[in-house]
């Protein structure tokens, strides 16, 4: 089945055949990508150039059925592979994916997945994201428990590869954006919370700008008031994050006053327990820091 020959006349039997027939042989396109090891074979043929364009279809009796099949097969070739994901950008995947979240389609679950990963797969398929708004739908999936940390970490990606023309930090700092990234940090599933540090720690390090405006947007008091979390390693990070934060503050006395800065990094030094050792020395440095700052 998965010799070249056959699957390239498959292909192009496509948009030749009737749609029960169609639908007949994309589920039998859909069996082949479960296998691991037809992967490369239905790659050479081509399969994602020719599967993307069944997305289109819009009437008919089958159409669902159809989109399933394609989606998932989709959804098999591309999991953990970059080439091939960037290969679905190309041929044009993010306006579909698109269309089947923010419809609320039942392809959903397949098209989530592949949305986040576009994020990570090239340049061109970043550039597409943002043509198309994919920005704006991982904002709105903050809201989505299941999604939120998965999309935050595409937000941090984006703009981490962000251009010189700065149209992800732009996105970034809209009044809805700001509001948005702020809440989610403020209302995060307490089993999620440890996960959503490292991303909020690449994106106020990689934007100064982003960084000022969701500390003065009410990010400063959340970060502070996290600071007796149970994990060492969330401390650690949270250190890290208001050291970012401090470092980059129109107003750095006004955020150690108001936040009574000093004696909360006395009770981290002071404290006793398990894994504690560099968030002692992270707080210690930034106590130094601070007492320079409010001795000047």
């Amino acid at each position: 089945m998965c010799s070249q020959s056959l699957l390239s006349r498959l292909f192009q039997m496509f948009n030749r055949v009737e749609p029960p027939i169609l639908l007949k042989i994309l589920k039998c396109i859909n069996h082949l990508s479960t296998d691991p090891n037809c992967l490369e074979n239905l790659q050479r043929a081509e399969a994602i150039k020719y599967l993307i364009p069944n997305l289109e279809l819009k009437e008919g009796s089958l159409v669902s059925e159809i989109h399933h099949e394609v989606l998932n097969a989709l959804f098999n070739l591309c999991k953990i592979n970059k080439r091939r994901q960037e290969q679905a950008a190309e041929n044009g995947i993010i306006p579909h994916l698109m269309q089947f979240i923010t419809s609320n389609s039942p392809l959903k679950q397949y098209a989530l997945p592949l949305l986040c990963d576009m994020a990570h797969a090239s340049r061109n398929s970043r550039e597409q994201l943002r043509a198309h708004g994919g920005l704006d739908v991982y904002l709105n999936l903050l809201e989505d428990e299941i999604w939120s940390v998965t999309a935050l970490d595409s937000i941090a990606v984006c703009l981490a590869h962000d251009n010189d023309n700065r149209k992800v930090e732009q996105s970034l700092l809209k009044k809805d954006a700001v509001q948005k990234l702020v809440k989610f940090f403020q209302c995060c599933p307490e089993q999620h919370f440890v996960h959503i540090l490292e991303p909020f720690l690449k994106i106020i390090t990689k934007s100064a700008r982003i960084n000022t405006t969701l500390a003065v947007n009410g990010l400063t008091p959340l970060l502070i008031a996290r600071l007796d979390h149970q994990d060492a390693i969330a401390r650690l990070n949270l250190l890290r994050l208001i050291k970012a934060v401090y470092e980059h503050h129109p107003q750095p006395k006004k955020l150690i006053v108001e936040n009574d800065l000093p004696e909360k990094l006395q009770n981290l030094i002071g404290e006793r327990r398990d894994g504690q050792v560099l968030v002692k020395q992270m707080a210690t440095s930034l106590l130094k820091a601070l007492h320079i700052n409010t001795v000047l």
